[in-house]
């Protein structure tokens, strides 16, 4: 995706997550997370946005405590969503489209541009706008788009920079198939290797927001079609899991 389009969808994202947690009692669980309310949920991404907002703005990861950042505890007791929609603007306004070519301090060792923040913020609060709206009994996939990109995403930034040692398919790959695009991928110690022409041991095909979900644990496998070796596939999903936390 595009930087325009990208923003386009952190917006989006941003405000239906708030009108979600709206509609529900903040002490709400929150199904894709475990152990979460709708307010804990709202605090995290907001905290996440106004760390990331500082990150862009300091050009450095800041040190300060969690509460800093907004962490557990809203400032000042401010109602949790008007909260998070003030942390929300500023993310947005820090990460402008027209901006994404300039540097950026990142975690990511190929990519230290603006664009980084704007295209894992677009995915990090969709991802959320799900797990809200699903408190709130509410199920809207993700835009195809954005999450054909969020499947790239998983699989090229998180895999390729996050792989733990344990985490390998024995050589054996898996295709994952959307409308459009497919990704073969394996795991070997500490490397993604991607292989288009091999022969895969399973393939996975869904909807793009039924495999980006899936693979970030929002979404269960049985929703996807999957044909071959059971095992392979979650092993790719227990290596997902591991590096998204």
């Amino acid at each position: 995706m595009d930087a325009q389009a990208l923003g386009s969808a952190l917006r989006a994202e941003a405000a239906a997550l708030a009108v979600a947690a709206d509609l529900v009692p903040g002490d709400r669980k929150v199904p894709g997370c475990p152990g979460l309310t709708v307010t804990g949920l709202v605090r995290h991404v907001g905290s996440v946005h106004r760390l990331v907002t500082r990150w862009v703005t300091r050009g450095s990861r800041p040190t300060d405590p969690p509460g800093a950042v907004g962490g557990a505890q809203s400032p000042n007791g401010a109602d949790p969503v008007d909260w998070y929609r003030v942390g929300a603007a500023s993310l947005i306004a820090v990460l402008d489209p027209a901006r994404a070519a300039q540097p950026a301090a990142t975690w990511c060792p190929w990519d230290r541009t603006v664009g980084f923040w704007l295209r894992r913020m677009a995915h990090e609060t969709a991802v959320h706008r799900v797990d809200a709206q699903a408190a709130a009994g509410l199920s809207a996939p993700l835009d195809p788009a954005l999450a054909v990109d969020g499947v790239d995403e998983v699989l090229t930034l998180w895999l390729g920079c996050h792989l733990p040692p344990a985490a390998n398919t024995g050589g054996r790959a898996v295709t994952l198939r959307v409308p459009g695009r497919e990704w073969t991928v394996s795991l070997h110690e500490r490397v993604v290797d991607y292989c288009p022409y091999t022969d895969p041991a399973a393939v996975v095909t869904g909807s793009a927001s039924a495999v980006d979900l899936w693979l970030w644990g929002r979404a269960p496998l049985s929703e996807l079609s999957v044909e071959g070796d059971d095992e392979v596939v979650h092993a790719l999903r227990a290596a997902v899991a591991a590096v998204t936390g």
